[in-house]
């Protein structure tokens, strides 16, 4: 039997009608009037005029949130990614202010995030900031805290900080949010934008989260955890030296003022850092290894130090090892990846776990 070729445009249009198929047998369901047997010459009445009525009724913006809305309550995984996708493909060709309205009437946070996304990806496509005006008066303003994160996920995965900055609004006055839920939000949203985007080559991107963190420290809605999350994973090869200043500040400050884990990401972010600024790093890193007694600091200086100088790192943590004999396997298993002649930090990086699967066993002070 030879194969129909099917063009994706098609293809669409048996999932829509799919789609709105299984929305009105739930109508049908749900209404004790309809009869099988006025459904039936409905039907039957209809069926001529069926695709020439399938595509206008169920691409309208209403029934793509009611299939939408749908599948997400009890829809398979594989239904809702193409529902999501399709929402915010069809966005730039909806008029904005149908989908601004909708996005300010929708009350489910899940629908909230899903019409902030498709908002943002008209931004995205058609060079419009002000696509993005409603989402984020909404994270400021809603009074749900739920409904506030779910405007500022929305915008995961686009170049949300310049489009913010255009529109005067910035992610450190959002992170002073009290709920959690924002502020986690805010971060994820930047280590997306700083990964997917741009690849970790965007320095202002980097730059906003190191300020975002730095103001998790403190304050009503203080999150040294969230802080530690943004700076052990943003990428700092871009950033400047104000931004590389502010970081050793942090390490300069009083232990007492910083838990241990906001202590060892700005470590880590640290090792990231432009060849310019190595110098003035190193040895801040090297004191702060004397200093500073915790084991997963002194750990990720170690790292830092490897990230920094490669193969040439090799004797700056020979020097270290008198410090803390209790290290002295994990200098080793740099040392040793280092001298395997890998130039990519990834691939360094996995040789050293594979020569030390897990840190040692912690040890009292």
């Amino acid at each position: 039997m030879a194969h129909m070729h099917r063009s994706p445009s098609r293809i669409r249009l048996i999932a829509l009608i799919f789609v709105g198929t299984l929305l009105s047998l739930d109508s049908t369901f749900a209404d004790p009037a309809a009869s099988p047997a006025s459904t039936a010459g409905s039907t039957a009445a209809s069926a001529p005029a069926t695709q020439a009525q399938a595509q206008p009724a169920t691409c309208s913006l209403g029934n793509q949130l009611q299939s939408l809305r749908l599948a997400l309550r009890r829809g398979s995984p594989a239904l809702q990614r193409y529902l999501r996708r399709q929402l915010r493909e069809l966005a730039p060709a909806m008029p904005e202010s149908e989908l601004r309205a909708a996005f300010e009437h929708e009350h489910e946070p899940a629908l909230i995030e899903e019409l902030s996304a498709a908002l943002a990806a008209r931004m995205a496509r058609l060079s419009q900031p002000q696509a993005l005006r409603a989402p984020l008066v909404r994270a400021q303003s809603d009074r749900d805290p739920e409904a506030r994160a779910a405007a500022l996920r929305g915008l995961r995965g686009t170049a949300s900080v310049e489009a913010m900055a255009s529109l005067g609004v910035d992610y450190q006055e959002l992170a002073r949010d009290e709920a959690k839920v924002v502020r986690r939000a805010i971060v994820e949203n930047l280590l997306a934008e700083s990964a997917e985007v741009f690849h970790g080559h965007d320095r202002a991107v980097s730059e906003k989260a190191i300020a975002v963190a730095l103001a998790l420290r403190s304050g009503k809605a203080a999150d040294p955890a969230q802080a530690a999350q943004l700076l052990s994973k943003i990428s700092t090869e871009s950033i400047g030296h104000a931004a590389v200043h502010e970081l050793l500040s942090i390490l300069s400050a009083p232990l007492s003022e910083n838990p241990a884990e906001l202590r060892a990401a700005v470590v880590t972010a640290l090792g990231g850092v432009p060849a310019s600024e190595a110098a003035a790093v190193r040895e801040a890193l090297l004191a702060h290894y004397r200093h500073d007694k915790d084991r997963d600091v002194r750990r990720a200086v170690l790292e830092a130090l490897c990230h920094l100088f490669m193969a040439a790192a090799i004797p700056i943590v020979e020097s270290l090892r008198s410090v803390d004999s209790s290290l002295g396997p994990e200098i080793t298993a740099w040392q040793r990846a280092l001298a395997s002649g890998l130039q990519e930090w990834a691939l360094v990086l996995r040789e050293k776990q594979h020569i030390l699967p897990s840190p040692p066993a912690p040890h009292s002070e």
